[in-house]
């Protein structure tokens, strides 16, 4: 029995690169778990990167990546308080605070929590 060779779209093309570009993922796991070369994986992720998988539309040029100097501090300020429907105060709800300073000279303060993608849309929003 002769194998048929399947068809994938863009849209699975797109969710197999970022499954495989997931911490603690794999490009080899990820393709052997699905079932196809790991070559073809590698050649999709590179697409997507370059912009050049078809039906995938690149919205934006995008600037070649930079290494930005990255300087890590203890944070000094006191944590706000949250007010309670009892009236008492308890402390905010902690978390590490990401600031950036952006080329122009603005400061971005994110939680470490925000997802990367949205992060590098408000820094470019902003840098500009």
């Amino acid at each position: 029995m002769v194998a048929r060779r399947r068809r994938w779209t863009t849209e699975q093309k797109l969710a197999l690169v970022e499954e495989a570009m997931r911490p603690g993922s794999s490009v080899a796991g990820v393709a052997d778990r699905h079932g196809l070369s790991r070559s073809l994986l590698f050649a999709w992720r590179r697409q997507a990167r370059e912009g050049t998988m078809p039906g995938l539309v690149r919205m934006e040029p995008e600037a070649p990546p930079t290494l930005v100097p990255v300087r890590v501090v203890e944070d000094q300020a006191p944590r706000p308080q949250a007010a309670t429907s009892s009236g008492l105060e308890r402390p905010a709800r902690s978390g590490a605070t990401i600031e950036l300073v952006l080329r122009n000279g603005r400061v971005l303060r994110v939680s470490e929590a925000i997802a990367p993608g949205v992060l590098g849309r408000l820094a470019t929003a902003l840098d500009g």
